[in-house]
């Protein structure tokens, strides 16, 4: 069990860096891409690869929030509990939250919601960090 612990654990990685892709790419698109002409293949085809990440962003959060119970579930049943483990999953379904808000309530208007939203990204990315480094103690 400890390696199905673990292999949730990765899944977590890489649905959050998915889901964080968000930004970058969007960064990236406004100043870089946009200045490209209009029929550029590399502008085309970076706004697939953008629509893709940007409309599916909420699934890649979702995905990530379940893989992070069942994580959480295998670790307390297997293992132990990890405060620092406990600190990323609370500030993971904090930011979930607060970016269902956004999109379901706020309808998509920037406001403090959204520079919240992204700080807790980045705190839960700090947090994250030290869960691996600390070894998920």
């Amino acid at each position: 069990m400890s390696l199905l612990g673990s292999i949730f654990g990765w899944l977590i990685v890489a649905g959050l860096a998915v889901t964080l892709l968000n930004y970058p790419i969007k960064v990236i698109y406004r100043k870089k891409i946009a200045r490209l002409p209009k029929d550029s293949v590399l502008r085309r085809r970076y706004g697939l690869v953008q629509r893709f990440v940007v409309q599916y962003h909420r699934f890649f959060a979702g995905f990530t929030t379940v893989a992070m119970i069942v994580h959480l579930v295998i670790q307390l049943q297997y293992r132990w509990l990890s405060w620092t483990g406990l600190v990323t999953a609370i500030l993971m379904l904090c930011n979930g939250f607060l970016g269902g808000y956004g999109h379901y309530i706020k309808r998509k208007k920037k406001s403090a919601w959204l520079y919240i939203h992204r700080t807790i990204a980045v705190l839960m990315i700090a947090a994250l960090a030290v869960h691996l480094a600390t070894g998920g103690r």
